[in-house]
């Protein structure tokens, strides 16, 4: 096999790869609505268990406290805590993550315990759907491997030229 063949062989397949990998966000698009659609009706987060194939999760996000307004949260700390702020004007990330983790969250505002509002916070709300993880079962990942594979085979010998290349690669592995 010369370079052309081989670079041939390699954007033949990378261009395999992306449209599988497009394929497959449409159907994990589709498992999200069925779970999203699941949450909605029953009101918990679903989990599919398919045995020996994947058990499906999903994630639910809690309200939790987030900044919104970086500008804002940045000079409030300036004013109130100033050894916390950094002379580049970022708020430094354990003190961020500690205050994050403690202002207390009223409505869509965020609040020290004394009740002051905290600018450039907001409160993101819990209970949103998150999305899918799919946790394939070792015997599954085995058998989709080999039918992708297979796939892969068959595609490649209808490939003219580049898919030769792919077959005789496959051969050699």
């Amino acid at each position: 096999m010369n370079r052309t063949e081989l670079t041939q062989a390699v954007i033949w397949l990378d261009q395999l790869a992306v449209k599988a990998k497009a394929e497959s966000a449409k159907l994990r698009d589709q498992l999200s609505a069925d779970a999203r659609a699941e949450l909605e009706e029953q009101g918990t987060a679903p989990t599919w268990r398919l045995p020996d194939v994947a058990t499906i999760s999903t994630a639910v996000s809690h309200q939790s406290v987030v900044v919104a307004d970086e500008k804002a949260f940045v000079e409030w700390a300036e004013k109130r805590y100033p050894t916390e702020v950094e002379i580049v004007k970022v708020i430094r990330p354990a003190w961020r993550a500690h205050l994050l983790a403690t202002a207390m969250p009223e409505d869509e505002a965020a609040c020290l315990p004394d009740g002051e509002v905290i600018p450039g916070l907001a409160v993101r709300p819990g209970g949103s759907f998150a999305g899918v993880t799919i946790r394939v079962a070792p015997a599954a990942k085995e058998v989709f491997g080999l039918l992708a594979e297979h796939g892969l085979r068959e595609l490649a010998s209808t490939a003219g030229p580049h898919g030769a290349v792919v077959l005789a690669e496959l051969d050699h592995a």
